[in-house]
């Protein structure tokens, strides 16, 4: 099935930056303190990209890989879902073994072409290529490089001769340095992948541009809740500087391509904001609508359990709070988690629908349907309709009670966002909530609370839908602002323009605004042999206990 390259067909190099936005790049770039990447801009085709629903890593970056919607690729969450619990989760986690075979970095190697992949999100457990692959985030770290073929991991060194970047128990100082660190290290095994020639697509993810400012926009912004003016004098300026080091960065891999025929992509997987300050409880909106009911001897005060959890998280620093966690069998887990969420409160006999938390920034709205939940009561087809569409009618009116303002910027059946075989795994109805609300768990009470200061200065960013590309080099317009990208559109770009055929299975698109009219030609689709996909493995007790930890010090695990 190998296609012959043209000989114009260009090398590909993507630069990803992890969480970048627009709203801090161009800033900087008007000030003159992003030289490259201001350059990459004026001369290439650049603009917005919208990420997945919700903005999560784990669902954007194997949606940039496959060029697939979550509702094929199957990762919608780090944390794999099951609506059939009613706590909506598995305790266990999502890995390459759930895409394997149908990533960019395969496809390309089966047309014989060779890849060097380092630090890109949502790879580990490393797999074949046709090249090398170093995994990215979230992987356990040791004193071997987890990469594919094993055996090179002794030509990469030490691998723990720094700190790991996600090891959230270090000061914010030594926070700083790591990720400085490792951000280097990664781009200096791409520069040798660079310095060798052989390779025609080579990968490089940041993480530095999303872990630093989940943890330090309270040191950058006045107008935060949590904004630390004391911590600010020493930190202030943390999140442009990490900006920065991306930009000196790239100028190191642009110093070493090899000609022009390179076409660069720099990306991120979504964008960054300000946490929110509100928290909007859907389950006590939900109630009051009669869709969720409680046990009569319920009452309004939370479970005295649920106060003994939540003295723990305000006294407990964070990694000690996991570190016991963690200790815990799978069973308890899994019942500590469905108790914080007070889900014995809930009369599951008379309730239609229920909230569910996906990410800060949207909700998910599960019906409790029959046949599927063990206590489902609203039937499949007519009535499940009816439930999510009143649901909706009601969602599109719904405002904050204290300032008038709605709540909701869009709400959608699952179905009108996503395909695909894995679409029942998403929830029913998806809740973006705008930039100020954040969901929250309460059944009872107030339907708007404050977020508490203390979860405002442990996590005080987090992702917002509209990340940033720029392409740059052969067949690439100059100076074009494209509107209306998505993160599953890169995929199928890159492999049409090296001259490769696009996926039939591919939901993203060809973004031919971005090309010269010569470029501008007939996509041709390709069924492509795969390996199988792996989804029978599963990860060790100590892998996920350690990915666990890692996406608890980003706030993403309760």
């Amino acid at each position: 099935m190998a296609a012959s390259s043209p000989p114009s067909a260009p090398k590909v190099l993507v630069i990803g930056l992890d969480g970048a936005t627009w709203d801090i790049a161009r800033p900087l770039m008007a000030q003159g303190r992003l030289p490259n990447l201001a350059r990459l801009t004026a001369d290439g085709a650049a603009g917005p990209l919208a990420s997945t629903v919700p903005p999560i890593s784990a669902a954007a970056w194997v949606t940039f890989l496959t060029g697939q919607n979550p509702g094929r690729h199957g990762v919608y969450q780090f944390r794999k879902m099951d609506l059939r619990r009613y706590g909506g989760y598995r305790d266990e986690f999502a890995a390459s073994h759930d895409y394997r075979g149908r990533s960019l970095p395969e496809r390309v190697g089966q047309h014989g072409r060779r890849v060097a992949a380092v630090g890109v999100p949502m790879t580990y457990p490393p797999f074949p290529v046709n090249g090398f692959l170093v995994s990215g985030f979230p992987r356990p770290f040791g004193p071997q490089a987890p990469v594919y073929p094993p055996e090179m991991a002794a030509r990469l060194g030490r691998w723990d001769a720094m700190p790991d970047a996600f090891n959230f128990s270090l000061s914010p100082a030594k926070t700083v340095e790591a990720s400085a660190y490792w951000t280097r290290r990664y781009t200096d095994i791409a520069l040798a992948a660079l310095a060798e020639g052989i390779y025609d697509l080579v990968m490089v993810v940041w993480n530095h541009t999303d872990t630093i400012p989940h943890l330090y926009w309270r040191y950058t912004d006045p107008t935060f809740p949590a904004y630390d003016p004391r911590g600010a004098q020493r930190f202030g300026r943390v999140i442009a500087q990490q900006y920065e080091l991306a930009d000196a960065e790239i100028g190191r891999l642009l110093a070493a391509l090899p000609d022009d025929n390179t076409l660069v992509l720099a990306m991120s997987d979504h964008g960054m904001g300000p946490f929110p300050h509100r928290r909007a409880h859907l389950n006590v909106w939900l109630a009051e609508h009669g869709w969720l009911r409680l046990r009569p001897a319920a009452g309004r005060r939370p479970h005295p359990f649920n106060r003994a959890v939540s003295t723990v998280r305000q006294r407990l620093p964070t990694q000690w709070r996991h570190r016991l966690r963690d200790r815990l069998p799978a069973s308890w887990r899994a019942r500590l988690f469905a108790r914080q969420l007070d889900l014995d409160r809930v009369d599951w006999l008379r309730t239609q629908a229920y909230r569910l938390a996906v990410f800060p920034t949207v909700e998910g709205i599960v019906v409790n349907l029959r046949g599927r939940q063990a206590q489902g009561i609203v039937s499949p087809g007519a009535e499940y309709e009816a439930v999510r569409d009143a649901i909706l009618a009601g969602l599109a009116a719904l405002r904050d009670p204290d300032t008038g303002q709605p709540i909701v910027r869009r709400a959608a059946r699952r179905e009108e966002l996503f395909a695909g075989p894995h679409l029942d795994e998403i929830p029913d109805i998806l809740v973006e909530l705008r930039d100020s609300y954040t969901g929250g768990p309460a059944l009872s009470g107030p339907l708007v609370t404050p977020v508490p200061m203390a979860e405002l200065r442990r996590h005080s960013a987090t992702h917002r839908p509209d990340g940033l590309f720029v392409l740059h080099g052969p067949g690439v317009r100059r100076g074009v602002w494209v509107e209306g990208a998505s993160i599953a559109d890169l995929a199928p770009t890159l492999l049409h323009a090296m001259g490769l055929p696009v996926a039939a299975d591919m939901d993203g698109r060809v973004l031919h605004e971005a090309l010269e009219p010569a470029w501008q030609r007939p996509v041709v689709l390709a069924e492509y042999g795969l390996v199988a996909s792996g989804n029978g493995h599963r990860l060790s007790a100590a892998e996920e206990d350690a990915i666990r930890r890692q996406l608890a010090g980003l706030g993403y695990l309760s």
